[in-house]
Formats: structure tokens, C-alpha cells, sequence
């Protein structure tokens, strides 16, 4: 085994070479030749004693152990990315850039693409996570200026004083994604309880309440849910999702994806607020952000015929936002 220092450098590789599934299309991403990275590359697995990728001619995948060491990786690289940010921290007065953090989810993803447009002479950060956990922490630390996180209904979001929130959703429910060929595809509406026998899919690094907020509504529907699969890629999701392998949790915003069918559960078992949060400084910019988000948020609900069905029946969930005119099943 060749010994080696790890450093940020070979995280950054890894990473691209696996958001580019190529080598080559990895080295034009870090500005560094073929030959160089693939060394790299080559060098890291010799040191950790087993294959990251499985090469072939259309490209690379992750074997098995690169998807677990990738995801610390990336783990690792948002620490950095996190310090980084700490210490270019403008002095006070200063008109630093905009840092703004989301939980992943359709509605950070619509609004994102239009952030620049409302500061065209500021540069603005974007970063989205997986769980709220770190976009409080980083709200706390000063390192973003402004969040936005789901919070399961019922639990309450602890925040520094000079952190303020504006929930701009009460109450979104979840739907729950299954192939189109799955019997209870052809129902309306599902209850929990019928899920029970399935196999689900589940995020592996969300950091907040929500995992916890699901096996307790899963127990008082009288079952715990069986993990078979785990993955932040939506892709892979909805390839085992469209197969028939496993049922998973979609936001009602979620776009549509062939092969696999959105159903709302009865009662709403399972829902969360929908919270933008900003420290007291930026307070200008967020409740300009919070203009925009709702309007982006509009969209989603009309552009999905059975979430705008559900928004315009429950008004006492979103008093914040109007109802909408768009495509009722």
C-alpha cells in the first residue's frame, strides 16, 4: 500500500470525478491534464487498498466502497468550504457577499436559479444540504446570512437571538412516490398503514428531525419502515422508485417523473413548516428573498394538479400565500 497525506486536493478530485462519471470531463472541471488526475486517482486507491470506480469505455461509476467514501468526502469538503467562508468573513460594514443555504428540496431548487437577479451587483453564495441540522449551525455561526429549512409540524426550531424566521408555509404535506404499476397507484389517497409492506427508500445524511419524525408516525400507523434502499441522488431514487423496489416521501412540489405515480396520505401523517430564516442583518435582503420564494412557490403548487387541489381545500395551511388558479384534477 503507498502511502500518501490526503488533502483538499484529492477530495476535490474525487468528488468531480465522480459528478463528471469521466476522467477527462473531471480534469477540464479542475484545470489539470488527463494523465494528472488519473495518476491521482490512481495513487488514492493504492493507498486505501481498493477501487473507487469501475472504469469501462463509456466512463466511470462508484463501486460500492467509493459511494461510502464519497460521501464523506463531500462531508468533509462542505467543513472546509464552511471555515473558508468563516474566515473571509468581511469586517464590520463591510458589504460582503450574500450567503444564502437551503435544504434540499423543488422549491430552494426553483428559487435558486433567480437569487442572482435580485442582487445583480452583489455576488451571492448559494449552498444547499440535505438536512436543516447544518444550515442552522451555519446561521448560528455567522457563515450564512440567510436559511431555508422544512421543519416537521410539531417541532419547534431553536435559533440564536440575532436569527430571525418567517414561516412562509404552515403546514406542507408529504405525498408518497411508487411506480405507476403498483397497486396502490390506483388509489386517490393512501394511508400510511398500507405502506407497511414495502420496502422504502431513505436519505442517508439528513441531519435534522425528519428521520426520527417519520418512524414515529410510522409506529403509530402500527409499522416501522423497512429501509432497503439509501441514496441523495434523485436519479437513482427514481430509478428504484419507477421499478417497483421501494416507495419513498416526495415533496408535493416534487416535477413529475415518468414511471412513477405521487399519492397524498390521508390525514396528513406526515408534513412539515416551510421556514426562511435570516440573522438580523441581512434582514433587508430576506425579506426580499421572501418575496421571491413565495411567488417561485406559487409555480410549483400550479404547475402540480394534485398539490393545487390540496392548497386550494386547505387555505389554514399556508395563510401566508393565496390559493391558486391552476390545472384541479
Amino acid at each position: 500500500m503507498i502511502q500518501m497525506d490526503l488533502g483538499p486536493q484529492h477530495l476535490r478530485m474525487l468528488d468531480a470525478v465522480a459528478a463528471a462519471g469521466s476522467i477527462s470531463e473531471a480534469a477540464a472541471r479542475l484545470d489539470l491534464g488527463q494523465p494528472a488526475v488519473s495518476r491521482m486517482l490512481r495513487r488514492l486507491e493504492n493507498h486505501l487498498g481498493f477501487a473507487l470506480f469501475d472504469r469501462s469505455s463509456s466512463g466511470v461509476r462508484l463501486t460500492p466502497m467509493g459511494a461510502e467514501v464519497l460521501s464523506r468526502t463531500r462531508a468533509t469538503l462542505a467543513g472546509i468550504a464552511e471555515v473558508n467562508s468563516v474566515l473571509r468573513r468581511p469586517p464590520a460594514g463591510a458589504a460582503g457577499p450574500l450567503r444564502i443555504g437551503g435544504q434540499a428540496s423543488p422549491a430552494f431548487t426553483h428559487v435558486g436559479a433567480r437569487i442572482a437577479a435580485l442582487w445583480p451587483s452583489r455576488r451571492v453564495e448559494l449552498r444547499m444540504d440535505q438536512g436543516s441540522g447544518r444550515i442552522l449551525a451555519l446561521l448560528a455561526s455567522g457563515a450564512l446570512d440567510i436559511g431555508m429549512i422544512q421543519v416537521p409540524v410539531g417541532y419547534s426550531v431553536t435559533v440564536p437571538a440575532e436569527v430571525e424566521q418567517h414561516v412562509l408555509v404552515l403546514r406542507e404535506p408529504e405525498f408518497v412516490g411508487m411506480a405507476e404499476h403498483c397497486p396502490l397507484a390506483a388509489r386517490q389517497v393512501v394511508d400510511l398503514a398500507d405502506l407497511a409492506d414495502h420496502e422504502w427508500l431513505d436519505d442517508p445524511v439528513d441531519d435534522g428531525p425528519w428521520p426520527g419524525f417519520l418512524r414515529r408516525q410510522c409506529a403509530k400507523a402500527g409499522f416501522t419502515p423497512q429501509v432497503g434502499f439509501w441514496s441523495t441522488n434523485w436519479d437513482f431514487g427514481t430509478s428504484v422508485i419507477r421499478s417497483g423496489r421501494a416507495v419513498a416521501i416526495y415533496f408535493p412540489t416534487a416535477r413529475p417523473r415518468e414511471g412513477v405515480v405521487f399519492r397524498p396520505l390521508r390525514g396528513n401523517p406526515l408534513a412539515h413548516r416551510v421556514i426562511l430564516l435570516w440573522r438580523r442583518e441581512a434582514r433587508v435582503a430576506a425579506l426580499r428573498l421572501r418575496d421571491e420564494i413565495g411567488r417561485a412557490y406559487l409555480e410549483l403548487v400550479a404547475a402540480n394538479p394534485l398539490y393545487t387541489q390540496w392548497w386550494n381545500e386547505n387555505a389554514d395551511a399556508h395563510p401566508a400565500l393565496p390559493t391558486v388558479v391552476g390545472r384541479v384534477l
